[in-house]
């Protein structure tokens, strides 16, 4: 059994600061210098302790049970120690086939209540599913949450984390709703990759999107919530009940998550994406059209991945422009997307076929007289992503046989070295 050990918590106006040691068998799975940190634009002095190491056990306990170790700590709070059970059950079930040990070992553990007084915050990315839980939850006037994990030991300029925060102040502005930000290393002071190369073919998935993620995203405010009284943190689901996965965001464990005298709720999951672009469509015909943020870790929507490509296409199905929800495409559109299609269709998978092409295009038939580009029906409509993706695949191999090889022998070298770290 392994060890974790918070050995201090250091706070500083906005900016927390967590310091940790490791037993020698898990080192290999963090950054040498074994450091947390939050950096919010709330003053956090005021916070408890027993709060404030939330994040800390929410990021490194997934880790614990994986591998049957031991965290610990010297003050946490009752409602989220006594949510970890629940939690913990929430992800055996999910990973059935890998037993998850562990445990945690606190000190004190502290009782934190208030009366709520402000009714809802939520996770905002200013992307499809969480503009849906915004027009879902609006009326109860959300704080909107916004987070960048990917610093290493200190926050510094990124572009990406600019134009996320840009965008969530000018919504917020644009509604009269408050901003909470939020800065860290979350996403880097654990070593994913030595993780993964540990425990992946075990698990069936990687760290971050089968473990890591969900509680991350979600515990990094919770230090704020408790200090302005928040009743609920709605999360916007990724996923629907059209894709049984494994997943660390998911209603069955965020919806086990308590805080003080708050809890968590995992919004839209009955939805799948098209029924969330048409909630957004529905929503524009009565308000002003929402811009939506796709492109993970982009400035701006590059209208070219897959993701942009699916949200413009979802969008025209509903009868609408994607140009008026930050889209910005040529005159020629259905000659442009038919190309972009055709290039990006190679690495499409059977699960997003299913879940989100068919559907696109189940939608584009059914509202064929409301679609304002009759000429991208006429090939769109009978587009068969199964045949397309394999003539692509098979176009890319001929055309890049040597640099595929070259990549696969620099993949095979590289996980060499790191199996030596």
């Amino acid at each position: 059994m392994g060890n974790i050990t918070l050995n201090k918590v250091y706070v500083d106006k906005n900016r927390v600061d967590y310091f940790f040691s490791v037993s020698s068998d898990l080192q290999k799975y963090f950054n040498k210098n074994n450091h947390l940190f939050f950096e919010y634009n709330y003053e956090i002095t005021d916070v408890p302790e027993s709060i404030l190491a939330i994040p800390f056990v929410s990021n490194v306990i997934p880790l614990t049970w994986l591998t049957n170790s031991t965290l610990s700590i010297t003050e946490l709070d009752k409602s989220f120690f006594n949510c970890l059970k629940e939690v913990k059950a929430a992800y055996q079930e999910m990973f059935p086939h890998i037993l998850l040990y562990g445990d945690v070992s606190v000190k004190k553990i502290v009782e934190n209540k208030y009366e709520p007084e402000v009714e809802a915050a939520a996770l905002f990315s200013g992307g499809l599913d969480a503009v849906t839980t915004f027009i879902r939850i609006k009326d109860k006037k959300p704080l909107l949450i916004t987070e960048y994990g990917w610093h290493q030991n200190d926050t510094n300029y990124s572009e990406v984390w600019e134009a996320d925060k840009n965008n969530a102040i000018e919504f917020a502005n644009r509604y009269n709703l408050e901003n909470v930000l939020i800065q860290s290393n979350y996403g880097t002071f654990i070593k994913a990759q030595i993780i993964d190369a540990d425990f992946s073919k075990k698990l069936g998935d990687t760290w971050w999107h089968g473990l890591h993620h969900g509680l991350a995203i979600i515990s990094a405010p919770i230090p704020i919530a408790h200090k302005l009284k928040v009743q609920c943190i709605y999360i916007a689901s990724s996923n629907s009940p059209l894709l049984k996965i494994s997943c660390a965001s998911d209603p069955t464990i965020d919806n086990k998550i308590k805080y003080s005298s708050g809890n968590v709720f995992h919004d839209g999951y009955e939805l799948n994406r098209q029924d969330k672009v048409k909630v957004l469509v529905d929503y524009s015909k009565n308000n002003s059209p929402i811009k939506v943020r796709v492109c993970f870790k982009n400035e701006y929507n590059c209208c070219k991945c897959e993701k942009c490509l699916r949200t413009i296409f979802g969008i025209i199905a509903e009868g609408m422009n994607p140009e008026e929800f930050g889209f910005h495409l040529p005159n020629n559109l259905s000659d442009d997307l038919k190309i972009k299609l055709d290039n990006e269709v190679k690495f499409f998978t059977d699960t997003f076929i299913k879940i989100y092409w068919i559907l696109i295009q189940s939608k584009m038939k059914e509202n064929h007289k409301k679609v304002l580009y009759p000429d991208l029906l006429d090939w769109f409509l009978s587009y068969n992503f199964l045949k397309e993706r394999q003539k692509a695949l098979l176009k890319y191999r001929v055309m890049n046989f040597l640099p595929i090889i070259k990549r696969k022998i620099r993949i095979k070298l590289n996980n060499l070295r790191t199996e030596d770290i």
